[in-house]
């Protein structure tokens, strides 16, 4: 469930997806803040830099006309929350917020994986409502306007940098029950955006058409902890250590085969909806050479493109490190002979793979989400029941952490008490002519049937013995 699991440390932006929430618990000096701007052939431009943290208190800001959930898939506790807040946008320019995150939200979950892995999220839009139109430094430095979230551009100097007061959008956020990450929308139609790492906020321009693509790559930042896989803004030779991103590498082809490590599992790799080949293409993260990138070109180089198949698989497997499998499932403890047990997995549009286990030994209920511990047939004394539910997608190949954080295990003690009356075989706490009956019927060998009163797998005369030594009604 939420808050329970650890996002690996990596590289973190627009969408970062925190497990902090709106706490300050260990909160940093000072936060990494990327900025991108598109050179005029498509490609990708920027850099990151550090910036001072704010608090994400708890205060519900009043200044909004309400909040609409755009997107509602279930419980909070286990889908990613994400917030947009608008802005520069006054009552009368409320429209114009609405049709900006319509467009987001379109672009968002118009790509792969997310848009396979809607289910996974909820999505809420906050009014806000400013006073002014607009945003600070729109479309030249030195122009101010009174807006609820002083969100403006060229910070620290740096034109393209929209940053936004991030404790002032949190408090906004904050009117809605459950926050994991926000947008943050400038009415502005001029190009620029900022993903913060600590704060999980991520900005841009409502009215620029290549706003939503940027925020798209910028949750290949955060929610993904994905690489910029572009080649200028650094050093022309990397020179450093293996990255922790999964889609940049310091090995080519061979070695990552040889080695089994980062995406040898996909080398090769051609279907799907992804970019290309899979395959090490020389050049990524800010450097020309010695460093590698999975395709030749994806979501993380240029606009207008898909993922490749790395990033598309650290998607999920970020996503499955906030969400469980398992919505609900029947509470641990100790069950009984008359106990039901169920489990709700989790809809992603796909069958999740299910399996029972009853001290330790599988059973013939694949996919089965609900049973009777009575139809188990289980003898006197304490038992173990399982249920494992995992996530099969063909779009992960990292076995180790689909087990990991892919896999959920709910598990129960099961007591059943030893029969006070076991000659009463019809069960009607009476020992009598019915349940003679059924001796008489049964006669011979009976391997587990009700009739074999003592278990032998043969019903005989010990058993009739037994059965006239109880008549009468049960104690």
């Amino acid at each position: 469930m939420k808050n329970n699991k650890v996002i690996a440390a990596c590289s973190l932006s627009t969408l970062s997806i925190a497990m902090l929430g709106a706490s300050d618990i260990n909160r940093p000096e000072t936060e990494k803040v990327y900025w991108d701007t598109v050179t005029k052939s498509g490609q990708f431009d920027g850099g990151f830099l550090f910036l001072p943290t704010d608090s994400k208190d708890q205060i519900e800001r009043g200044g909004f006309a309400g909040v609409t959930t755009l997107v509602d898939n279930g419980p909070p506790a286990n889908r990613i929350d994400l917030v947009f807040v608008g802005d520069g946008y006054r009552a009368e320019d409320l429209g114009d917020y609405e049709n900006h995150v319509d467009n987001a939200m379109v672009a968002f979950f118009g790509i792969e994986p997310l848009q396979s892995y809607l289910p996974l999220f909820n999505v809420h839009r906050v009014d806000v409502v400013s006073n002014e139109t607009g945003v600070d430094n729109d479309p030249v430095e030195g122009i101010t306007r009174d807006t609820a979230m002083n969100m403006k551009f060229w910070c620290s100097g740096i034109e393209r940098l929209l940053c936004v007061d991030t404790s002032l959008a949190w408090g906004y956020a904050n009117n809605v029950p459950s926050t994991d990450a926000i947008l943050a929308v400038a009415n502005s139609s001029m190009y620029g955006g900022a993903g913060y790492s600590w704060a999980d906020i991520g900005t841009f321009a409502g009215a620029n058409s290549s706003a939503t693509d940027v925020a798209i790559h910028e949750i290949g930042h955060s929610l993904a902890n994905l690489a910029d896989e572009y080649t200028y803004g650094g050093d022309e030779t990397y020179s450093g250590p293996e990255l922790t991103a999964r889609n940049a590498s310091i090995y080519n082809a061979s070695e990552m085969e040889a080695s089994e490590t980062k995406w040898a599992n996909w080398l090769g790799e051609s279907s799907g909806p992804w970019d290309g080949t899979c395959n090490t293409f020389e050049g990524c993260n800010y450097s020309t050479y010695g460093i590698y990138r999975p395709s030749n070109n994806s979501m993380m180089r240029s606009l207008n493109r898909p993922f490749n198949q790395p990033s598309a698989e650290a998607f999920i497997i970020e996503m499955y490190r906030i969400v469980d499998p398992l919505d609900d499932h029947t509470p641990h403890g100790v069950l009984n002979g008359e106990s039901d047990v169920y489990i709700t997995p989790i809809d992603v549009g796909h069958a999740l793979e299910i399996y029972w286990y009853v001290d330790d030994v599988l059973l013939p209920l694949d996919g089965t989400t609900n049973l009777q511990v009575a139809d188990l047939n289980l003898l006197p004394g304490t038992h173990s029941l399982k249920v494992t539910v995992v996530d099969p997608t063909d779009w992960v190949r990292d076995e180790v952490e689909r087990n990991a954080v892919m896999k959920q295990l709910v598990s129960w003690a099961v007591q059943i008490e030893e029969a006070q009356c076991p000659a009463d075989i019809n069960g009607d706490n009476t020992v009598g002519i019915a349940d003679l009956l059924e001796i008489i019927d049964a006669w011979g060998a009976c391997g587990g049937c009700s009739a074999d009163v003592n278990d032998d797998s043969v019903v005989n005369v010990t058993d009739l013995l037994l059965l006239i030594n109880a008549w009468g009604p049960c104690e």
